[in-house]
């Protein structure tokens, strides 16, 4: 399934480098669509966030794609994250970040993801609502919802994430998928760094006059085709 993309990002003022990342690779029957957002806090997360994106794209293009079903895929997909893990926690051992994977096939979808970056829908009017669980200290419960989580100075400590330091411990969701579906997935600069009307801007504009927010904003757009 090919779909329509358009990566938009724009750089904060908390790093030197954005930190945002995205890829995306396409076999016969499935296509991947990834986002990370490194640490502004831990040195070389940017580094580590394009580096295991890297890894993710190169060993999904490997799998042997006729073979799978959507649990089998799902499975592999753990499994290179595990991989992934284990070859750069040498690389960056301090570094940190949050990623989402979104798996396209012909009949479902499933995303995979540790951390902040969020999965949303684009509705017909444009609204954007948010399906994916964020990981962090105030939605512990997994009971807030998106704008609550936006409001609690505390969001930044995260419950899970790609570290060395930690075990990693993907969260697996499944969705339903249909044709001319608009999938959004985004970090934390995007989905709690702004308001909906200035989401609204950025979708439309691909940038703002200057940013609102400290963190680097990003989100990458994915349309199924029409049947």
């Amino acid at each position: 399934m090919v779909a329509t993309i358009r990566w938009l990002t724009q750089a904060g003022t908390h790093t030197e480098d954005n930190r945002d990342a995205f890829a995306h690779a396409t076999q016969a029957r499935a296509s991947v669509y990834l986002v990370a957002d490194g640490s502004s806090s831990h040195p070389r997360s940017g580094e580590q966030a394009q580096a295991l994106l890297n890894e993710l794209t190169i060993g999904f293009s490997q799998l042997p794609m006729a073979e799978l079903n959507a649990e089998q895929l799902a499975d592999a997909m753990l499994r290179l994250i595990a991989r992934s893990h284990q070859m750069l926690r040498d690389d960056f051992p301090l570094a940190a970040c949050s990623y989402l994977v979104l798996c396209l096939l012909p009949d479902t979808a499933f995303t995979v993801h540790e951390g902040d970056c969020c999965l949303g829908a684009i509705e017909h009017d444009g609204e954007i609502r948010w399906l994916s669980a964020v990981h962090c200290a105030p939605n512990w419960l997994g009971d807030l919802t998106h704008a609550q989580i936006a409001r609690a100075s505390s969001r930044h400590t995260l419950t899970r994430c790609f570290s060395a330091r930690r075990t990693s411990s993907p969260e697996i969701n499944y969705w339903p998928a249909r044709p001319n579906q608009h999938w959004l997935l985004a970090s934390d600069g995007f989905w709690a760094g702004l308001c909906a009307q200035r989401q609204q801007t950025f979708l439309r504009d691909g940038h703002l006059p200057a940013p609102p927010t400290d963190d680097d904003i990003s989100c990458l757009s994915v349309i199924t085709p029409p049947t």
